[in-house]
This record gives C-alpha cells, sequence and structure tokens, in this order.
C-alpha cells in the first residue's frame, strides 16, 4: 500500500460522508439517481433553450465526476459518450426539473450509489451551505438527556399533544416510529419510548395503511412496479429501489416540530386504528454535513434481563441510533459506558443510513483490545485504512478496558454506508457476531459541492474493502445469522433479530460461567487434595 498524502486524505476523509443516497434523497426531499419518478427529458433540440444555467452546471458535474472517480474507468462506462448524448438535452432543458432530470440520467448511468442531486430549496433550509463540515444543533443537557433515556426512560419529558393546526417550526421533529418493509408492506418495527408514536399507542407489527388520507399503497406502487420490471434483484438499480421503497414508507411520517399527523395503521386482526401523531425535536438536537439540510439525531438504549434456571440472569445492552454523525456520539459512548458490566451488548444498526464513515473508527474502539482496521478507503491516487484504536477512558475521564464480552450487530436492507463498514469490519475481525438481513451494499465515500444552479452534487470519491478485501457496495454485510421480522412476532412483542442475537449472547455467557466454575471447582479441588509426603528415612 502507497503512503497516502496524509492532507489530502484527511480533508477527504473529513469531508467523506457515507450514506446511501436512494435514503437520503427522501430522508432531506433530493433526488438521487435511483429515483423512479424523475422528470421526462426533453425532446432533442432543434433550437437553443433561454439560458437557466442548465449547461453550466450539466458540465461542472459532468466534469466533476470525470475528474474525482475512485475508478479511471468509470466503472466501465464511456463518459465522453454519456455527455455527448445527453449534453445536447441540457441546451433544451426549459425548467430546472429538466435539467435535474438530464443529470440525474446522466449519473445513473455509472451504476452505484452515493451520487445525487440535492435541488437548491432542500440545501437552503440551512444558512451553512458553503461549509464542508459538520454542524451540530445539540441540547445542552445532553449528558443528562443521556442519563435519563439510557437508565430511566420513564423520566423523559413528556411531549406536548398538538393537531395540524399548531404552529409548527421549521426544525424537522420526530416521533419515534421506524418504518420497515416486512412482508411486503409498511410495518412499524420499533416504537421508541415517550415519543410522539408510543404516546399515540403505535405498535410494533402494525402495517401503515394512510397518512393525513394519503394511501400508502398508492404512495409506494410506482416503485413496487419499477421493482417488478428488474430482472437482476442483486443489481444496483434494484438495491436502491427496494431503499426507496423502505424510505417512502417512512417519509409518509415525517413532519417539523410541533405539527402532527393523523395516520391510520392496521394491526394483526385487521382492525384499523386511527391515531394523531405529534411531532418534537430530537432528543439529541440535529446535525448538518455540509450542503446537506439538518437531521434528526435519535438514540436509544435498553436493558434487556433473561432469568436462568441455575445462575444469575444474562443482562445485556441493547443500543441503537439512526445516523452516524458526531452529534449522537456522546450518548452511544455513554451507553457503552452504562452497559459496561453487562453481559453481552448488541448494536441495532437496523436503518441506519450511514454518515460520517471516519465515526466509525471511534465507536469500534470501545470494542477492540489492541488497534485493527477496519477496512480501506481506496480513491484514485490514494488509500487510506481505517485503523481503530482502543478506548480505554470513559465518559467520566476514569480509565476503562475496552469492552470484551459477546457482541452482536443487527443489520438490515436499510442499513448502509458507515454501518456496513463498522459491521462489516468488526465481523472480519472475528470481534462481532452480524444478525438481520442483508445490508444495502452501498458504501461509498461521498462528497457534496454546490453547482452553478444553486443545487448540490453528492458523488462518491473512493471505494471501501474490508480488511480482508471484501468489497461491500454491490454485495452489503451477509449476516453470520440471517433473521428475517415477521409481522406475527412483531405483534406478540417478538423481535426475532434482537430474540436471536440475545439468545447467541446467553449462550456464550452459559458457556464462559460453566468454563469458570469449571476452573474453580479444579482449583479447590487441587487445595483440599491429601498431600503425599515423602516417606521417613
Amino acid at each position: 500500500m502507497r503512503t497516502p498524502n496524509a492532507l489530502t486524505l484527511g480533508s477527504m476523509l473529513s469531508r467523506a460522508l457515507f450514506a446511501p443516497l436512494a435514503f437520503l434523497s427522501l430522508i432531506v426531499g433530493c433526488n438521487s439517481a435511483a429515483k423512479t419518478t424523475a422528470t421526462t427529458i426533453p425532446a432533442k433540440p432543434t433550437h437553443t433553450a433561454p439560458a437557466i444555467r442548465s449547461v453550466e452546471t450539466f458540465d461542472a458535474v459532468w466534469t466533476t465526476v470525470r475528474d474525482t472517480h475512485f475508478d479511471k474507468t468509470m466503472n466501465g462506462v464511456d463518459w465522453n459518450a454519456v455527455r455527448d448524448e445527453l449534453r445536447p438535452y441540457a441546451i433544451a432543458a426549459a425548467s430546472q426539473d429538466e435539467a435535474r432530470a438530464i443529470q440525474l440520467d446522466m449519473l445513473s448511468r455509472l451504476g452505484q450509489s452515493h451520487f445525487m442531486i440535492l435541488p437548491r430549496e432542500s440545501a437552503e433550509r440551512s444558512p451553512t451551505i458553503e461549509s464542508p463540515e459538520e454542524q451540530i444543533a445539540a441540547p445542552t443537557d445532553i449528558a443528562a438527556r443521556a442519563s435519563t433515556i439510557i437508565i430511566d426512560e420513564s423520566q423523559s419529558a413528556a411531549i406536548t399533544e398538538t393537531t395540524s393546526t399548531t404552529t409548527a417550526s421549521s426544525t424537522r421533529g420526530v416521533c419515534g416510529i421506524d418504518i420497515a418493509i416486512v412482508e411486503d408492506e409498511p410495518t412499524v418495527l420499533r416504537v421508541a419510548a415517550n415519543l410522539g408514536g408510543a404516546k399515540a399507542g403505535v405498535c410494533a407489527g402494525w402495517t401503515l395503511v394512510s397518512v393525513e388520507g394519503l394511501d400508502a399503497a398508492d404512495a409506494l406502487r410506482p416503485i413496487r412496479d419499477a421493482l417488478a420490471l428488474e430482472t437482476d434483484m442483486d443489481s444496483q438499480h434494484a438495491r436502491s429501489l427496494r431503499m426507496e421503497l423502505a424510505g417512502t414508507g417512512q417519509s409518509l411520517l415525517q413532519g417539523n416540530t410541533g405539527q402532527s399527523r393523523t395516520a391510520v395503521f392496521e394491526d394483526a386482526t385487521g382492525t384499523e386504528h386511527k391515531v394523531t401523531i405529534a411531532f418534537e425535536d430530537a432528543p439529541y438536537g440535529s446535525t448538518k454535513f455540509g450542503n446537506l439540510p439538518p437531521l434528526p439525531v435519535e438514540v436509544d438504549s435498553r436493558l434487556i434481563e433473561l432469568p436462568q434456571t441455575d445462575t444469575k440472569p444474562v443482562r445485556i445492552g441493547v443500543i441503537s441510533f439512526n445516523i452516524w454523525m458526531t452529534a449522537a456520539s456522546p450518548a452511544i459512548d455513554l451507553a457503552v459506558d452504562t452497559y459496561r458490566s453487562c453481559d453481552g451488548i448488541v448494536l441495532d444498526l437496523r436503518g441506519n443510513p450511514g454518515g460520517l464513515g471516519a465515526m466509525s473508527m471511534g465507536v469500534a474502539g470501545h470494542f477492540l483490545n489492541e488497534p485493527a482496521s477496519l477496512g480501506s478507503m481506496i480513491a484514485r491516487d490514494t488509500t487510506l485504512e481505517f485503523k481503530a484504536s482502543p478506548r480505554k477512558v470513559s465518559t467520566e475521564g476514569k480509565r476503562v478496558r475496552p469492552y470484551a464480552k459477546p457482541l452482536a450487530i443487527i443489520v438490515d436492507g436499510r442499513s448502509a454506508s458507515t454501518s456496513e463498514v463498522f459491521a462489516g469490519g468488526l465481523q472480519d475481525l472475528g470481534r462481532a457476531r452480524v444478525f438481520g438481513e442483508t445490508s444495502a451494499g452501498m458504501a461509498l465515500p461521498a462528497v457534496a459541492i454546490e453547482l452553478p444552479s444553486g443545487d448540490v452534487l453528492m458523488h462518491a470519491v473512493a471505494d471501501f474493502v474490508t480488511s480482508n478485501g471484501t468489497r461491500i457496495e454491490g454485495r452489503g454485510i451477509v449476516p453470520n445469522e440471517v433473521v428475517v421480522p415477521t409481522r406475527a412476532a412483531l405483534c406478540n412483542g417478538h423481535d426475532p433479530a434482537i430474540d436471536t442475537a440475545a439468545q447467541w449472547i446467553v449462550q456464550s455467557t452459559l458457556l464462559t460461567r460453566a468454563a469458570k466454575r469449571a476452573k474453580a471447582d479444579a482449583g479447590v479441588e487441587a487445595v483440599t487434595a491429601p498431600i503425599s509426603l515423602p516417606s521417613a528415612p
């Protein structure tokens, strides 16, 4: 491996965002190259349309990708031919929507994740569009909130019930409902305690029927139809469509702080439940990365105690978070400290689309006794190793040992990018066992730049391989144990992935306890056995 330019790679890593664009496009209202509802490309021109900076922006997108794509062969695509084919349409574009559709068509030819156009209307939600660094807006009492949620969730502040007529802020709120596609339906996978969904009585296993009169099936139909036409369900386009399907279901339950949404769910018996769901500030504030709009940060954790017949209960800490951004770091670190005495820890990364790639090394350090590589980020001319170092100081500044007991990681088809880097890295190292469903297979480091039109281009600048050389893009992280959720289990209060991971931790713990008892018993027998003295002369 050649020695990289430290300054260049350091800058790249600080700006690199690992997050799948088909999913982010739904979170922030932007357009990815995998979108199924793009504006139709205009007819080939016979004249030059009025200037709307379409050509200038088209050229900027084409040139940027040409100069920064990690693969000089452009993934086998004749990039010059793509320009020659589509540039005339850019000349004829009569609106910004038409211009974007052409740019998206161009990006889609690469057949890779992490290429998208973010409309300026979305980017302008934040005044810091020119900054490449992460901007964080988090509560000042984050440690207090973290300890409240982690140690005693019942003490979290109650939200104020609101109606759709309530004055709302411009900040994206949260309701604590996680929607996944289960048995081909948009289904509640998890409901966070003490947020709007839980307050409204929403339960895991319920399917989403409608929101504010918008039928969920109608919203998902175009994507389902596009998926039905796919001949290769492992293709990048099919993966993007599946991610978009899940993201569309989740996007129906979005609102700003102070707003509420009327939603209809159906339980396992077919009974419909009409509820009003309030949105409030994310418990850990919001975070903004470079040219992307602010995203809410959610961290949740809970303790599971499983009684055992002949020994003490097995205690397991479960930690989940929705995005890899530094605003989540204090709560994640505190959760690890809180569960340091537990018999095992489960990191639930389902629905986590990624974020800052560098953060994976910091979190991994909690679980490694010695420095180890999670993999390498390979740019066109340089390579950067993701080297994680042991974390030996707690959030209170005390010396600690990295957590060495069983670690389970749960992923699904919505887990992408940094989540895949983290899970795949620790899986390859043999430090964690992965449960759930194969992840998204979208793991290209990307950066975002402002275009002449005011829109933002996010584009991949590197590939990523795990420490054993496995490429994640287009493959995903394959679990050690595949566990698929069912509505029946969820409605009965069981999460199959959590249950399976917990049983693995129980088995590992009981084996360890038995070995310790056997060793202790052997030591006692050695001490109490008669001592043979030599015979007297």
